[in-house]
């Protein structure tokens, strides 16, 4: 289902140029959660309209950085620095759908629907999903990748999964608070 952001934002912040989203990559099983899903993508669309955040990211970790930068439009925003060879491991939202959008790079989101199918996401496309999303993020690239997600309720917990004889195995849940 295409999507319709503005493509002109209210006077920049910053001096650089702000990204202009370009469509939806729905997730297969967006069901039910469609509503928390079109929330999140509208938190990404006016966030983007409002601040630059790219301007204090620090393109030189060595390690895979989130960071909470906000709630727009009932959503919570995370902005997240991908070094190369880094990624997430498989993991779910909890019961938080979601958006998310390639800033810098593109990464290569592996979901789970049975079996593993991958699709490389550039730059400005926005990727919806439902509460049920199982998927693992990761920067195949060779420079730093920056992505700005957005969750719908907040996100409150992950499950973590590893792929055993084909199938998914709950391997932990992470709570709100323990790890980020």
């Amino acid at each position: 289902m295409p999507a319709t952001f503005p493509t002109s934002y209210p006077a920049p912040v910053a001096t650089r140029p702000r990204p202009r989203l370009r469509g939806v990559a729905p997730s297969p099983a967006i069901g039910r959660d469609g509503t928390s899903s079109r929330t999140a993508r509208a938190a990404l669309a006016h966030h983007l309209g409002h601040a630059d955040p790219l301007a204090g990211v620090d393109r030189t970790v060595p390690e895979r950085t989130w960071e909470r930068v906000g709630t727009a439009d009932g959503a919570e925003l995370w902005l997240i620095t991908w070094p190369p060879d880094s990624g997430t491991g498989w993991h779910d939202h909890g019961s938080a759908s979601g958006a998310f959008v390639v800033l810098e790079g593109a990464l290569t989101e592996h979901v789970w629907t049975g079996v593993a199918t991958a699709t490389t996401l550039p730059p400005h496309l926005v990727r919806e999903f439902g509460s049920s999303h199982v998927h693992d993020v990761v920067n195949t690239g060779t420079g730093t990748a920056v992505s700005l997600h957005a969750y719908a309720p907040s996100l409150a917990a992950m499950t973590r999964y590893e792929v055993v004889r084909g199938r998914l195995q709950v391997t932990s849940v992470e709570q709100r608070g323990e790890l980020w």
